[in-house]
């Protein structure tokens, strides 16, 4: 009897966590869902028509690139890991350095990130194109914070991206044609 008991206790257990993980899933996939509608109204609020302007993007999430002045930008709404939350990213590519990157100019860029960068940081990708990204979870996102994002990752773009060139070379990605 008492491996009935528990033998029954196990299965409703896992009946249970699945019933949760499931529900989980589908709660997050509303919120990203839910952003993606908050993503899209502030785009066409810019004047500029979100489904002209997506990307392929992971699978379960959205991509989109747009112009803010002389930066791209690019806004991904990327799908929940494990337990988390999804993420929204806004990115923009600013410099492209010919020769890889200085250790002065890591260097630099982490002091920047740690003094002069509210919400903002600079990131590197494929090993030599400097970026700006601001990230933050989907939850409770709201229009006001999507616009933030985008006119904080713009305002450094356009700051930073003469000055690291005129500093450590390198050519600006708007310029790259």
């Amino acid at each position: 009897m008492l491996f009935k008991v528990l033998t029954f206790g196990l299965l409703y257990t896992n009946m249970i966590f699945y019933l949760m993980e499931d529900f989980m899933s589908s709660k997050a996939e509303k919120v990203l869902l839910k952003a993606k509608k908050t993503v899209e109204a502030v785009v066409k609020n810019l004047g500029i028509n979100p489904d002209e302007n997506i990307l392929d993007s992971l699978p379960g999430g959205f991509a989109w690139q747009i112009a803010r002045g002389s930066a791209d930008v690019m806004i991904s709404l990327i799908p929940p890991v494990a337990e988390g939350d999804g993420r929204i990213r806004v990115l923009s590519p600013i410099v492209k350095m010919e020769s890889g990157l200085s250790l002065e100019l890591t260097v630099r860029l982490l002091e920047l990130n740690g003094s002069e960068l509210p919400g903002v940081s600079f990131g590197i990708i494929s090993k030599n194109v400097i970026v700006l990204l601001y990230e933050r979870s989907v939850v409770q996102l709201d229009l006001e914070e999507v616009n933030e994002m985008l006119a904080l990752v713009g305002y450094y773009a356009d700051k930073y991206d003469d000055l690291l060139v005129n500093e450590f070379g390198g050519t600006r990605v708007c310029d790259l044609g």
